[in-house]
């Protein structure tokens, strides 16, 4: 089972998006997978499930009145489930961040799942328990950002925060690269930027490129690839997966 933290604590990084569309995109290759909806905004959740009316969430988890296959439920395909959020969430943040148990909490709850080849984690725009959760739960790193100046602003804490857990928490935790997003390629800023970026990371080489699908798969509460697979947007996600896919081979 591969674990891969879709992580920036910066917002309006593309982190749900990639989230979603890495997680329907494996399953409909076939590959069973588990998207945890680590945001107390609950994004990823409202694609599927109405994040108000579901039962059991990931509350119920941090609360420890609820064990993570008791929370999951399916999703999209035969092939998807998901691990529901809700706004109930961040009330468990100032609950948990007192325990000594809370960075594990994620961790341990996943060590009785077994049954799926790929977990992907959707991380909240920050560098809370949430996201410590999800780091030391993970194999792998993913990172979604912009070739702008404010996303490289907040790629150093993150850097250290990654740097800490592995050091500290989780060894085998790799970062497996930078996904480009709502990239606008002929612009100066991103050419002066996309240089920098492969300082700090490996860059993928399939970027997202800037356009309307994305939004308006999101509307349709359906992925970029079930939207418009014709779209510029859909075949790139196509090629990043793959692209995913091929890294974990090595």
């Amino acid at each position: 089972m591969i674990t891969i933290a879709v992580a920036n604590q910066k917002g309006g990084e593309g982190k749900t998006t990639t989230s979603l569309n890495l997680a329907m995109g494996l399953a409909r290759r076939n590959l069973k997978t588990l998207l945890i909806d680590m945001d107390p905004q609950a994004n990823s959740t409202g694609i599927f499930l109405n994040p108000e009316t579901v039962e059991k969430d990931l509350a119920h988890l941090f609360q420890n009145s609820a064990n993570l296959k008791e929370i999951i439920t399916p999703a999209y395909n035969e092939h998807l489930w998901v691990a529901p959020s809700s706004m109930r969430l961040a009330e468990m943040e100032t609950v948990s961040v007192n325990s000594v148990e809370a960075p594990y909490i994620l961790r341990d709850s996943l060590s009785a799942i077994k049954e799926f080849d790929f977990v992907i984690i959707d991380c909240p725009p920050s560098l809370s328990i949430f996201t410590v959760n999800s780091l030391v739960a993970a194999n792998y790193v993913l990172i979604p950002l912009q070739a702008e100046k404010f996303s490289m602003d907040g790629i150093m804490g993150l850097q250290q925060t990654i740097s800490s857990i592995k050091k500290r928490i989780n060894p085998d935790l790799e970062i497996l690269g930078a996904l480009i997003t709502q990239l606008k390629p002929q612009t100066l800023l991103t050419k002066t930027i996309l240089p920098v970026l492969t300082k700090y990371f490996r860059i993928f080489e399939h970027t997202i490129s800037d356009g309307v699908a994305i939004g308006e798969s999101h509307l349709a509460k359906k992925s970029v690839f079930d939207y418009n697979k014709t779209s510029r947007q859909s075949q790139e996600y196509e090629g990043f997966i793959e692209e995913v896919l091929n890294e974990l081979k090595k």
